[in-house]
């Protein structure tokens, strides 16, 4: 008579199918880890990279710790929504 409670050969295609699971997981994050370290990068370390046609100042411009200021953000949001007010007052 047999157990009823699992058997040998159903938990190793478990544990072989979690291990080819882990490593697609493993390979994918390898492939993503430059990328996702450069975003974590400060700005500081980023500024240099940034490209030719870009308007507005790397975020370390006005404070040396590489925080954003906050009135600068709030003066270019605004400016940003006045741009964007008078475009669609000129399409209407």
């Amino acid at each position: 008579m047999r157990r009823s409670g699992g058997g040998g050969l159903g938990f190793a295609i478990v544990i072989v199918g979690m291990l080819i699971v882990m490593l697609l997981a493993a390979k994918a994050w390898k492939a993503v880890m430059p990328t996702a370290a450069q975003v974590l990068m400060p700005a500081q370390a980023v500024a240099g990279t940034r490209g030719q046609n870009s308007n507005d100042p790397p975020a370390s411009a006005t404070r040396p710790s590489g925080m954003p200021d906050l009135k600068e953000m709030g003066q270019n949001t605004d400016q940003h929504i006045k741009q964007v007010e008078d475009a669609a007052a000129k399409q209407d």
